[in-house]
């Protein structure tokens, strides 16, 4: 898996980030760019809501294919 992007100054949850999980999907949330909700970053490039229950292993709904495409973001 290609290492994370500072496009928009994403930033990862710390911790959670670096873990293994078998879904291929990691905790992402962006303060700066107007994302106060933790959503799935997955190796397809999706970004999915984030899994109460589990994380994201697996995550829920897809919710944008790409982080421009997440209701609220603000940076470009």
């Amino acid at each position: 898996m290609a290492a994370p992007t500072t496009e928009g100054q994403n930033t990862p949850i710390t911790g959670l980030g670096s873990r293994s999980v078998a879904s291929g999907c990691y905790p992402f949330a962006s303060p700066r760019c107007g994302l106060s909700d933790t959503y799935c970053q997955c190796a397809d490039g999706r970004f999915y809501d984030y899994n109460g229950k589990m994380g994201c292993n697996p995550p829920a709904a897809i919710v944008a294919e790409s982080v421009t495409g997440i209701p609220g973001y603000t940076c470009t």
